[in-house]
């Protein structure tokens, strides 16, 4: 799987009866302190994304202060690219030699900020389930699973940070409630602000090129007529993406927690297009002719989400 498809959508084991600090009564207060705190606390450190066999190392520099909130993001596995996020602006920085290539982005989710702001909403969809105490990167950790209520979605466990709410590791599960995957910081620092000078691109030694990325919403008429219950869509764009000559439409989809992403180009622009389903661990992609179009549905979902979202999407008259 391309790392750019990843990211565009992208520790300890679990000890249920370990000391700790007292684990709280409120399970959906205490996410709401869990989403907050990704967004309010100042914090730096290193974290592993692994899905199936691949493993990807980033650090991430998180700082609030009067101006606003600043996030960066170094990926440190594979190709080398960046996030900088300032307030609702986020740049992606890739550098190619003796160049990086800028694109402006529509603001999305890091980890450890996964949960929607406030959380409560997802409770619809998931149930909540004490999962006790357990010691991540050196602090006590709540952890909470959230258990799907229907099989459009996979089921979570969360493990957050007794002292502050800060989300240390995410687990997805499987249809068979076994983790597949996850988010975890190997080493956190939580409470000291970064200095201003850590959110720099890191690349001021090469050409800058910026890549047109177009903020559509609402003008793109590609609609999902089927959303699985709690999908709505969050997000639209033209962009370019690695390896396209033309513009490619994303649509996010997002029940809050889980995402999916539609990307739609041009059928004749491809050569061997992909057709159907394929499968890595719990991510699910599925790709499918809608007219002269493409349309390639991709998640960390069931394959009947990607399959359901990308059968009944349709191409009404397009808004100029």
């Amino acid at each position: 799987m391309r790392w750019w498809l990843v990211w565009l959508w992208l520790a300890a084991m679990p000890l249920a009866n370990a000391a700790g600090s007292p684990y709280p009564d409120d399970l959906v207060a205490w996410l709401n302190q869990v989403a907050a705190a990704a967004e309010r606390l100042n914090y730096t450190g290193t974290f592993v994304y692994q899905h199936g066999s691949t493993v990807e190392v980033s650090k991430v520099a998180h700082r609030v202060d009067s101006s606003g909130e600043m996030t960066k993001i170094d990926v440190l596995s594979g190709p080398p690219h960046a996030f900088v996020s300032v307030n609702d602006e986020v740049f992606c920085y890739i550098p190619e030699g003796d160049r990086v290539k800028v694109e402006k982005r529509e603001r999305h989710k890091f980890f450890p900020a996964l949960l929607p702001v406030p959380a409560a909403a997802i409770t619809e969809h998931y149930t909540l389930r004490p999962l006790g105490h357990a010691n991540i990167a050196g602090h006590d950790c709540v952890g909470v699973m959230l258990v799907p209520k229907d099989e459009y979605r996979y089921g979570y466990m969360l493990w957050a940070d007794a002292a502050t709410g800060l989300l240390l590791k995410a687990q997805p599960l499987d249809a068979n409630s076994k983790p597949s995957g996850q988010f975890v910081f190997t080493q956190v620092s939580i409470g000291t602000a970064p200095q201003r000078d850590a959110f720099k691109s890191g690349f001021a030694d090469k050409r800058t090129v910026h890549v047109a990325s177009e903020d559509t919403y609402g003008l793109i008429d590609w609609r999902v007529k089927q959303l699985p219950a709690g999908f709505a869509k969050v997000m639209e764009a033209r962009r370019m993406l690695p390896g396209k000559k033309t513009p490619v439409i994303q649509l996010v989809y997002s029940d809050g927690l889980a995402t999916v992403s539609l990307f739609i180009e041009p059928y004749a622009n491809l050569v061997n297009p992909m057709r159907g389903l394929s499968s890595q661990s719990l991510l699910n992609v599925y790709a499918r002719p809608v007219g002269a179009y493409q349309v390639t549905a991709l998640g960390e979902v069931p394959s009947d989400t990607v399959i359901q979202m990308a059968d009944s999407l349709t191409r009404e008259n397009e808004r100029k």
